[in-house]
């Protein structure tokens, strides 16, 4: 069970950010007064100077058309690049996608201003990388295929390494499978080679991150239980998640073989949240209760400590989001499945797609 009362002060410095919602998010992303506020509300990540300041982001890149950038009746952009300017923000440059270059579906910012894209078509059922660069004037430089090779799935959760060289990504059929099963690949950028992680089906996979050292990957693997009730959206409940650091660089392919950091404890509320630190050592994550969230921090054989319990109103939304002092991650981090299809710890069959992670940032 989860001791409320077991507080515990961190060694390293991290606060959290809550936003009560009262409109969608995809509005309070185009905000333009509030960029800087934007980057805490969606992926958690303040740059700090060397001096301690924190640095806001200058560029918003998104998939898509960004909140209402363009009026045109053109074809609309692969993705757009916004800039923050006089207390708004304005569109900088625009991206058409290229011939049979499929529906982008994945942003994420890397080392340098650098960004990968994926980009997913339905017919074939194969995703390919995109690779490009922020000119210091933010406009957009490079975009090529980051490798030759598509891959033949849909893809989600994708995560750069510190050093640029390597993408780590999950995998899900096109077809709906009778069972998910947790797949994990790391690419490595210059050769193009490509190495997979599995665990047996039913499971999920999320929060795939990089510690420092673009060796050691970081995820959440969650097992899948029976279909409770017969119904439209086959709802299963979604336990047993626990957070493994995985030597890419050590033999084997079972996902289930990195070292644990944390395992969700008996009768515990729902994981929504469980990420590693750089460090690849602790990390720290979130539960949801009906009435409350529970912040809570983990370490390789240490018990989960509680660190903040935050109580919810009726009928109000919330987004939680953390900020910490390590840097940007260079990751999608969307939750305890890559896909989506995780609510309140119920796995819903119909929902999800691959898609997410639609903004990021260029500094």
């Amino acid at each position: 069970m989860v001791n409320d009362g077991d507080a515990w002060q961190e060694t390293r410095p991290r606060s959290w950010v809550v936003r009560r919602w009262a409109a969608p998010l995809a509005l309070a992303v185009s905000v333009a007064a509030s960029i800087g506020a934007v980057n805490l509300l969606v992926d958690g990540t303040v740059v700090n100077e060397p001096s301690g300041e924190q640095r806001m982001p200058r560029f918003a890149v998104a998939i898509g058309e960004f909140g209402e950038a363009s009026q045109g009746h053109g074809a609309k952009p692969w993705f757009q690049v916004r800039v923050a300017q006089g207390g708004g923000v304005r569109p900088l440059d625009s991206v058409p996608a290229p011939r049979s270059g499929g529906v982008a579906q994945s942003l994420v910012s890397g080392p340098e201003d650098t960004f990968v894209l994926s980009a997913f078509k339905e017919k074939s059922c194969t995703t390919r990388f995109y690779r490009f660069h922020l000119a210091a004037d933010g406009r957009v430089r490079g975009l090529a295929p980051l490798v030759e090779e598509t891959v033949p799935a849909r893809v989600a959760g994708l995560a750069v390494s510190p050093d640029g060289g390597r993408l780590a990504y999950a995998t899900a059929p096109c077809a709906q499978a009778a069972q998910p099963q947790a797949t994990v690949t790391v690419l490595e950028v210059g050769s193009g080679r490509r190495r997979t992680w599995s665990t047996p089906a039913p499971s999920l996979v999320g929060e795939i991150v990089w510690a420092r050292d673009s060796r050691t990957l970081g995820y959440t693997v969650g097992d899948v239980g029976p279909e409770a009730a017969p119904g439209p959206f086959h709802e299963r409940r979604m336990g047993n998640v626990s957070v493994h650091a995985l030597d890419t660089g050590a033999r084997g392919a079972d996902l289930r073989s990195g070292r644990v950091l944390f395992r969700q404890p008996d009768d515990s509320a729902a994981v929504t949240t469980a990420v590693m630190d750089p460090d690849g050592r602790a990390g720290y994550g979130a539960m949801k209760r009906p009435d409350r969230f529970v912040l809570f921090s983990f370490a390789a054989g240490e018990r989960m400590k509680v660190t903040k319990t935050i109580r919810l109103k009726p009928n109000v939304g919330m987004v939680l989001g953390f900020v910490t002092d390590d840097g940007p991650r260079y990751a999608c981090l969307g939750g305890v499945d890559a896909f989506g299809r995780v609510h309140d710890g119920h796995f819903e069959d119909a929902s999800g797609g691959g898609s997410g992670c639609s903004v990021a940032y260029g500094y």
